[in-house]
């Protein structure tokens, strides 16, 4: 977020000015910065004219993580985010966002050779609020970004191409050979069955070489009313590779953002473990592990990129793309939408009508069918065997309801859990959040070090990578809980083609 401490380190314990009588004369107090309720590790130089408070434009720009240029010639200072830019003309109190040209409420103040603009106009400008806390002397600015404090920054895409999920998965459908061949055996399968057919015209039935043509016409018919589900089933499980690809991309992404933070963070650590070694203060072993806890994070960080690689490659593969693609995936991480699920009538739903169930039925109905239409001629074993492949689809059926209720109520039961985790994880972020401030607060006193600043930011940043995670294993569970076939519950013994 806002929060880079290298930029503010420069500006611990700048005083604060207040105007009273002329823009000369100022009363110094000390003001605190809070933005999304972080505590910011300075305190800012403001001064307030005509009733608006204004403060050091580097100041609030870098506080909130907005590029910002001065133009000597042109008196001008330039801010800019991803779809903002405002110019402010520092001789007046002109301004223009984008193409639309405002007035400011005050104009702009240059002091000491600082330049000084109106707070709440540049919050409000990038839609932001602000607001001043008299009491406590504190500026409070919302800044209505993401959900995250840390993580929405350095957890971002890169400048590939971006798909949404639906794009991707009509994407990998289109390129997936799996129902191409489907509707090629399907065509060879209406061939062969009408051939037959040709066959047996004015046959005797009764002939056992004729009722064996007739099994076959069967089965072939059977393949072909089967297409439907079965091209469902390809086309599903086409968007859930498509799904769990783009998702382990995204889980590895967060990993090496949150473990490159780390190495920056420690690596700081470190050089003021070795000031500390340097003047006995610790041991050299301790010195040491830090050193070998540091070596083992950038291994872990080659092999996450390494992993990334491999992980980026498989999902192109899955798109027919031989360029990196990188795919939006909308995640369904409403963990509200688990309160309209009746999960008795959703198994007994599932269990008569998920498509691994009904082709277990459809395989009892042609057992069935053949024991009953073509036996006229077969020997006692065959009727045997038929007896046999009848009883084993009636309990392949229900042994398949059987592991479908079974594996809905875990499942169910593993999405309440990680709704559970996600209420437990925002409660410890904040805490986590608690702790950061306090150590602010310390150090702004003068009571802790800027490494201690940066470890409990540190610590936010790994609670918000475990919310993130959870949402993410979710929203994978949700979806295969939606179609249950996929995650293999029970025998569909889908015909062959």
């Amino acid at each position: 977020m806002k929060k880079n401490l290298k930029k503010f380190a420069i500006s611990t314990a700048l005083a604060t000015i207040f105007l009273i009588n002329s823009v000369y004369a100022y009363d110094k107090k000390e003001v605190s910065v809070n933005i999304d309720n972080m505590l910011q590790p300075f305190n800012s130089t403001v001064i307030n004219k005509d009733g608006y408070t204004l403060v050091a434009f580097r100041d609030i720009f870098e506080m909130l993580d907005i590029k910002v240029d001065w133009n000597d010639f042109k008196r001008t200072i330039t801010a800019k985010n991803e779809d903002k830019v405002l110019t402010i003309n520092v001789d007046t109190n002109k301004a223009k966002l984008n193409d639309k040209y405002l007035d400011m409420p005050v104009s702009v103040e240059i002091i000491d050779g600082v330049t000084y603009v109106p707070l709440r106009f540049v919050c409000e400008a990038f839609d932001m609020k602000v607001n001043w806390d008299g009491e406590k002397q504190k500026i409070l600015i919302d800044t209505n970004k993401g959900e995250y404090i840390y993580l929405d920054d350095l957890y971002k895409e890169d400048d590939t191409k971006v798909l949404s999920q639906e794009e991707a998965v009509k994407m990998a459908q289109s390129k997936n050979s799996n129902i191409r061949n489907l509707n090629d055996a399907i065509e060879y399968s209406k061939k062969t069955s009408l051939d037959l057919q040709d066959q047996v015209i004015g046959q005797d039935y009764y002939d056992p070489a004729i009722e064996s043509i007739l099994r076959s016409i069967k089965s072939l018919d059977g393949q072909v009313e089967d297409k439907e589900i079965n091209q469902k089933i390809i086309e599903d499980s086409i968007e859930l590779s498509v799904i769990s690809a783009a998702t382990n991309i995204k889980t590895t992404k967060l990993n090496i953002a949150v473990l490159e933070k780390t190495i920056e963070t420690n690596q700081k650590n470190i050089e003021a473990l070795e000031l500390k070694y340097k003047y006995g203060m610790i041991s050299e072993n301790e010195l040491k592990q830090a050193k070998d806890t540091q070596k083992n994070n950038k291994l872990n960080l080659e092999s996450l990129k390494n992993s990334l690689e491999i992980q980026q490659q498989t999902l192109n593969n899955i798109l027919g793309q031989d360029s990196n693609v990188n795919v939006d995936i909308d995640l369904n991480d409403d963990f509200n939408e688990l309160d309209k699920i009746d999960i008795d009538t959703y198994v007994i739903r599932n269990k008569e009508g998920d498509i691994s169930i009904q082709l277990l039925k459809k395989n009892l109905e042609r057992a069935e069918n053949i024991d009953e239409n073509y036996s006229h001629t077969v020997s006692e074993g065959d009727k045997i065997k038929s007896n046999n492949d009848i009883k084993t689809a009636q309990r392949k059926l229900e042994d398949g309801k059987v592991d479908m209720e079974n594996k809905l109520r875990s499942s169910y039961n593993n999405l309440l859990k990680m709704r559970d985790n996600d209420k437990s994880l925002k409660l410890e972020l904040n805490k986590a959040i608690d702790t950061y401030n306090t150590t602010v607060a310390n150090y702004i006193n003068g009571n802790a070090t800027l490494n201690q600043v940066e470890q409990a930011e540190l610590g936010i940043l790994n609670v918000e990578k475990q919310i993130e995670q959870n949402k993410i294993n979710y929203s994978i569970s949700i979806y295969t809980f939606g179609k249950p076939y996929l995650s293999g519950g029970g025998s569909t013994d889908t015909p062959s083609m």
